[in-house]
């Protein structure tokens, strides 16, 4: 699973905010510039554009990472003075500065407070250079102007505000397109690990048990051994078909095939096999059978199975334990998490002589 969306654009997503936030921050520069005001205002507008710039997009790109960067109080303040002490020497052509003061306050400041000063930087701006450079009468004109020039720099203010959460939020999305990778990775390993111990186990015990048969009954029934013979490729096959349907999740197992081969398998091994009862037809249940006769080959020395079927219900008891580990395996873990899935339980008991597994299922999906 990978994104649907190139890399390249979460690579490249730091040069998108320079390319929108430099014409804002060399815009005041450029003004004074093309002013031609004298060598000593284009000067000072240089300097003051440069170091803008670093303060500026120093805030910009750690805001984009969803960062503060180191002493951001200091430089915050800083990037203010640059925005508005030179107006005193380059006059209202330094007015664009002032934008991207405000656009770093939202960035930087926390909760509303950033917001708030936000926008009231460019009222603010406005009402400085109002009483800076605007001393003759007011009129109706100069209070549209005004409003004019604040409702500009607010919008400007929360464009730039709002490209850098673009940003930050398309970051967001790309760590979290890429943990649900990780983690559909992860599901699938764990339901192949868990579908190969739970499939082949049964059919790589059967293999042993019918090969050992074999063996020998080859000195004393060559026709019987050459039948178990027989059962041993048609297990391997059937074991290989299992392996390529594990790799496609396309297995599907069924209560009675998987009861009917416990029964069958159960029997070659020489333990007594009952069955009782009948149960809903259930996948977690099929799982169930033939996870117990797994743990029963490999884990036990059991004579007598007895297989209780229930509605929404199995229970597997058998004479043999071994080990109580034998209750804590994988195999019993991957039941548990099958059964949880459904909302189902699986309990074991485990006796001085006795091993019991019951496994059971909502009695809405066993009808299913």
């Amino acid at each position: 699973m990978t994104p649907d969306y190139p890399h390249w654009i979460v690579r490249r997503a730091p040069w998108f905010l320079l390319a929108l936030h430099l014409p804002i921050v060399v815009l005041g520069p450029v003004t004074i510039l093309v002013d031609g005001s004298g060598d000593g205002p284009v000067a000072v507008a240089v300097l003051a554009g440069a170091l803008l710039a670093v303060l500026h997009l120093r805030h910009v790109l750690a805001a984009a990472r969803d960062v503060r960067p180191v002493g951001w109080p200091l430089t915050l303040s800083a990037q203010a003075l640059v925005a508005e002490v030179p107006v005193f020497w380059l006059g209202e052509g330094w007015s664009a500065p002032t934008i991207t003061v405000g656009a770093a306050a939202m960035l930087l400041l926390p909760g509303g407070w950033g917001r708030t000063a936000g926008f009231a930087v460019g009222f603010a701006a406005c009402l400085f250079n109002q009483g800076v450079f605007g001393r003759e009468m007011v009129t109706a004109d100069k209070v549209l102007g005004f409003a004019y020039t604040a409702g500009i720099s607010a919008v400007f203010i929360l464009a730039l505000y709002g490209t850098v959460r673009l940003v930050r939020l398309l970051n967001e999305l790309h760590q979290t397109r890429m943990e649900l990778a990780q983690s559909a990775v992860e599901r699938e390993r764990v339901r192949v690990s868990r579908d190969l111990h739970d499939l082949l186990g049964q059919s790589l015990s059967a293999i042993s048990l019918k090969g050992d048969l074999a063996v020998r009954l080859l000195p004393i029934d060559a026709a019987a051994a050459h039948a178990e013979i027989a059962g041993v490729a048609q297990t391997a096959r059937a074991a290989l078909h299992d392996m390529y349907a594990i790799t496609r999740d396309e297995h599907a197992v069924v209560l009675g095939d998987e009861v009917t081969a416990a029964a069958a398998l159960l029997a070659a091994a020489g333990v007594d096999t009952e069955v009782v009862g009948t149960a809903t037809p259930h996948p977690v249940l099929a799982w169930a059978v033939r996870e117990g006769t797994t743990n029963l080959l490999r884990h036990s020395d059991a004579t007598r199975c007895t297989i209780t079927l229930g509605r929404g219900s199995v229970e597997m008891t058998n004479d043999g334990i071994r080990s109580p580990r034998s209750a804590d395996g994988s195999g019993i873990a991957g039941l548990r998490a099958r059964a949880a899935a459904v909302g189902g339980t699986v309990s074991v008991v485990v006796r001085a002589d006795e091993f019991v597994l019951r496994v059971t299922v909502p009695a809405t999906e066993g009808d299913t």
